[in-house]
């Protein structure tokens, strides 16, 4: 597009003579595309469109004529010592053909009375749906579930339904179909000091009567109204906040069926009547690949987060905190992996693996990886799973738990595993005991680590175990392997009495207490070649107690060493003088308890080291 230069009463030739400037009347001037140097312009056009190279005043000195095409600034030299600058005249119009698009549909969105893009505009603008503009208000008080949910079905497969901050009121359950985002503009992590409800307000926030059991639902199931796949939704910077609700039924998200690659970032769910997320089968058919990152449940009054069937899970920094039952609660999520999460304050166990994970090709295990629980009200971590596939643990720092209603005891550990097959594999682990920060309830968990039932096989090295009454107990009939390097301690914080493994000399070998009932206890691996001078046992308490020793599997007592006083050390035959190489092990095992002793203490002395 030309535009016109000139034939305004301010674009004449001149000249400056002195103090003077002097029109030129039929001056011949050439245009540049600079002050200084430059290239000269020769494509212009005359006010009929006549091309012309050079720019001629008329009878007046005025100039008037077309530049090139997207020029609107360019300099003109007539010859008289100076290039003049000259301003395309028609741009004013080009300016109002533009405003003349405001708020038209594709054109570009202007401000609102408060100086916001009106949310009307953004659709087009930037391909989101926004909610309001099908109606929500997002004041708290109007009912936007229907608005939402045309947004949501208006929404096309990899789209973003968005909420601008506020507070949406709904009355039944929204229906989120494959491939949309809901996408807030923040989401509450919980209150701080000095914080209220209000602050930072963006939540879909549910309330009674309300029509559905769950806030949000996403089906992957043949039903007539639902796909049989779906899957990649996403819920960011989103906060559901159940605080409005009565009754003990609703969910806050709830996924059924074939539903696939799921992520929640940087969500809250939160006071929910019933389970802040859970997941369930249709037709046994679960959920799989999901992604949660960032993820907040807080003070929901059931569980915090029920997942049964997730296969391939990620849960990374994930916190459940102040839930009245379990914190965060896996059945049967095989190839799944907990990083950085927390759980706190539940009112039941803060972990729990649980279910028959199977034992087919398809099966696997899972893994926790620096995750953390503290003041939960029964065991801090619990595993109670079946099948083959392990569970490895490695990082878990538990404090506090077992609290109990404040009240202690119950047997609680800050890690627990109870008649599990799955084996149980545990690297880094600490407990800590402890009462509330204000001072009061009782010192708790009773254990550090308690192995109870028939659990298969565990296997715990690097360690520290520090509980109100034993840092390692169990009564458990499976496999139990203790590595050299964990460290027990009991009784308060404040003064722990701690149980060091022992360095392994000439004189006094390695040296550890052992709970009751488990099968094996693997105690050392030789550093170096060696000579095993014996083993003994030491039994407190209870009856018939009968150990025997192996060296990689293979026994190294002739026979059971039987402990039949309670406080007598006793020497095997046939274990003196056994030569260890350097990476043999040495595997103390109790053959069989009768009675209820307190512990069985082994020691071993070695020669050589």
């Amino acid at each position: 597009m030309r535009h016109v230069f000139g034939g305004s009463p301010a674009d004449f030739a001149m000249e400056r003579v002195g103090m003077q400037l002097l029109l030129r009347p039929e001056a011949v001037g050439a245009a540049w595309d600079a002050v200084t140097d430059g290239t000269q312009i020769t494509d212009l056009a005359d006010m009929v469109g006549n091309p012309i190279t050079t720019v001629t005043a008329d009878a007046d000195g005025a100039v008037n004529f077309y530049g090139p095409d997207g020029v609107t600034g360019l300099y003109l030299d007539f010859g008289y010592g100076r290039r003049y600058a000259l301003a395309a005249t028609d741009t004013g119009a080009a300016l109002q053909a533009h405003l003349d698009q405001r708020n038209l549909p594709d054109g570009w969105p202007g401000l609102d009375g408060e100086g916001k893009i009106p949310h009307d505009q953004l659709p087009t603008s930037m391909d989101w749906l926004i909610v309001t503009t099908y109606g929500a208000e997002g004041d708290a008080t109007q009912d936007d579930t229907t608005a939402i949910q045309a947004a949501i079905d208006a929404c096309p497969q990899g789209g973003v339904v968005y909420f601008p901050a506020g507070v949406y009121k709904t009355t039944a359950t929204l229906d989120l179909k494959s491939g949309v985002t809901l996408l807030g503009s923040h989401a509450n992590m919980m209150l701080g000091p000095g914080m209220t409800t209000a602050d930072f307000a963006c939540s879909i926030q549910p309330t009674a009567p309300f029509t559905g059991t769950s806030v949000i639902q996403i089906i992957g199931e043949d039903d007539g109204e639902h796909p049989a796949i779906s899957g990649e939704q996403r819920l960011t910077n989103l906060m559901i906040d159940g605080s409005q609700l009565t009754g003990s039924s609703i969910d806050g998200l709830y996924a059924r069926g074939n539903v696939q690659n799921v992520v929640l970032e940087n969500v809250t769910i939160r006071q929910m009547p019933n389970n802040g997320l859970v997941t369930a089968d249709a037709a046994d058919v679960f959920p799989y690949s999901w992604r949660l990152r960032h993820v907040m449940v807080d003070n929901c009054h059931a569980n915090g987060i029920l997942l049964t069937g997730n296969t391939d899970l990620t849960l990374d920094d994930v916190q459940v905190i102040g839930c009245w039952a379990q914190g965060i609660v896996l059945t049967n999520c095989t190839n799944g992996q907990l990083n950085g999460c927390r759980t706190e304050w539940n009112g039941s166990h803060g972990y729990r693996i649980t279910g028959a994970w199977g034992d087919w090709a398809g099966s696997g295990g899972m893994q926790m990886t620096g995750c953390s629980t503290d003041r939960n009200g029964q065991h801090g971590v619990l595993i109670d799973a079946t099948g083959n596939g392990p569970v490895v643990i490695d990082g878990l720092m538990t404090r506090r738990d077992g609290r109990n209603g404040g009240a202690g005891g119950g047997g609680y550990a800050g890690l627990a595993v109870a008649a599990a097959t799955v084996p149980v594999v545990v690297t880094g682990a600490t407990c800590y005991p402890g009462v509330d920060d204000g001072g009061a309830s009782t010192n708790s968990p009773d254990y550090g680590l308690a192995v109870t039932g028939a659990a298969t096989l565990v296997q715990v090295d690097n360690a520290y175990l520090h509980a109100n009454t034993q840092g390692l107990y169990s009564t458990s009939t499976g496999t139990l392997m203790i590595g050299p390097n964990v460290s027990y301690a009991t009784g308060l914080t404040t003064a722990p009495v701690r149980t060091l493994p022992s360095t392994a000399t000439a004189t006094k070998g390695l040296v550890f207490t052992a709970p009751t009932g488990a099968a094996s206890y693997a105690i050392w691996r030789a550093p170096k070649a060696c000579t095993v001078l014996a083993v003994r046992a030491y039994r407190q308490g209870g009856t018939g107690v009968t150990v025997n020793a192996l060296k990689n599997a293979l026994d190294l007592l002739a026979a059971n060493l039987s402990l039949s006083t309670d406080v007598t050390w006793l020497s095997g035959p046939g274990v003196q003088n056994a030569a260890m190489a350097a990476g043999d092990t040495l595997t103390v095992a109790i053959r069989s308890v009768a009675g209820t002793p307190a512990a069985v203490t082994i020691q071993v002395e070695v020669q050589g080291l």
